[in-house]
């Protein structure tokens, strides 16, 4: 569908949405200044940042400023929940998807419900995966930004000097971490694999698949009390905890702007685990690199995928029309294509693959259809309650603790599931 189409026709909606008994003298001015904090970093940046010049240039109605906010994606709900506190905030933000519970509770969150019903946004063109992390409790806060998944990325260069071949897509986790071990050259500064210890999201985010490769799970079914601190979650993080003491193969990462993928560019990674996201920049490093999907247990590849959104905060009417009309026209199929073929990233509509584009976006990726097709492999979703990023931290600093062996993984994870079952005893927020 032509997005001049696709615009007008939002337009439409968000006016119909907004009823002949609003602000006329509100409705009437222009153009309206809308602000985003998009988060990104590097190639991510500047394919928004030209996105919206685009934008800006082909309708003159709406002018979008777009910052960082100040913080990565990593840092992005403390920096709104602050905001929000103060009306400091932008119009639209990019929010991980696990957040979406805690900041829908917010009166300050928009609802798009009636605005994504027009048949020109083609809703249902959308993965059903990124419309459920977008959606509480049938309430729509934003459209999706990003679908991804984790994989393993491997430098050629290192396995061949190490005499191993690359791992195949039935490895396993002993295997990984025999082949991090023999690659290992710590007086060399290179390292099998790394793990953060910063405490952040991104320590929990590798250790959460080999949980549900095992058969464990990160709540009880009822969300009330935590589930990781079983036998599953002790195995997958005293391999961890084998890597980093007793085989020296892990680079543990305190820092928090997390070093893994400058180690893994530079030559002194033989393994990273991360997402589609870092293509690009991989492909600028000239980097010799191949992807696999992630170790199994059992013949279980299972992965992780975190959809994320652009979320949308009220000011006034006036401003949210215009914010779900930018993000239609964003997140249409023709810009998307340009977002991926920018940054690497996944399809976030079904729709993208029938363009004339796609299959150049395809070439220039080496390994994206590997990542595109592990996608079946995310089974599971981190849990969507608003004590989520309590219990992250939680479960990061028992990372941390046991991967610098300063207490075993039974009692790091049991510490750590005592004071998640402390938070999710306390109602509310």
């Amino acid at each position: 569908m032509r997005i001049s189409t696709v615009t007008a026709a939002v337009a439409a909606t968000v006016l119909l949405a907004a009823g002949c008994g609003g602000d006329t003298k509100e409705q009437a001015g222009g153009p309206v200044e809308i602000v985003m904090w998009h988060g990104q970093e590097d190639a991510s940046a500047k394919s928004v940042e030209k996105l919206v010049t685009r934008f800006n240039e082909t309708h003159p109605d709406i002018r979008v400023k777009t910052t960082s906010g100040g913080v990565t994606a990593d840092g992005m709900l403390p920096k709104i929940t602050a905001a929000l506190t103060s009306d400091a905030h932008p119009d639209i933000a990019y929010l991980y998807g696990s957040w979406a519970p805690n900041i829908a509770r917010n009166p300050k969150t928009a609802d798009l419900t009636e605005f994504v019903k027009d048949p020109a946004i083609r809703w249902d063109d959308f993965w059903a995966s990124e419309r459920e992390a977008v959606t509480v409790e049938g309430k729509v806060i934003g459209f999706p930004a990003v679908v991804d998944n984790m994989v393993v990325l491997y430098n050629a260069k290192l396995l061949a000097e190490a005499g191993l071949e690359p791992p195949g897509p039935d490895w396993t986790w002993d295997d990984f971490r025999a082949m991090a071990r023999k690659t290992t050259d710590a007086k060399a500064g290179v390292f099998g694999a790394t793990w953060a210890i910063s405490g952040s999201e991104e320590a929990v985010w590798g250790l959460w698949p080999m949980l549900w490769q095992a058969g464990g799970d990160i709540l009880t079914p009822d969300r009330k009390k935590a589930a990781f601190h079983g036998d599953a979650g002790q195995r997958a993080l005293g391999l961890l905890r084998d890597m980093a003491i007793t085989d020296k193969s892990l680079y543990l990462d305190s820092s928090p702007a997390e070093k893994g993928q400058k180690l893994f560019e530079s030559g002194r990674l033989a393994f990273f685990m991360s997402g589609p996201w870092v293509l690009p920049d991989l492909q600028a490093a000239g980097l010799d690199y191949g992807v696999v999907p992630l170790p199994g247990t059992g013949g279980n590849h299972e992965t992780i995928s975190g959809p994320d959104n652009w979320v949308v905060f009220e000011h006034d009417e006036r401003r949210v029309r215009a914010s779900a009309t930018f993000l239609a026209w964003l997140t249409a199929a023709e810009q998307q294509l340009q977002w991926m073929t920018d940054t690497g990233s996944l399809p976030i509509r079904a729709s993208i693959s029938e363009l004339p584009g796609y299959q150049d976006y395809l070439k220039k990726y080496p390994g994206i259809d590997v990542i595109s097709a592990n996608l079946a492999n995310a089974k599971r979703v981190r849990p969507p309650t608003t004590k989520y990023p309590r219990v992250s931290s939680f479960v990061a600093d028992a990372i941390a603790k046991t991967l610098l062996g300063k207490a075993d993984a039974r009692a790091a994870l049991t510490e750590a599931a005592a004071k998640t079952d402390a938070a999710l005893a306390v109602p509310g927020s």
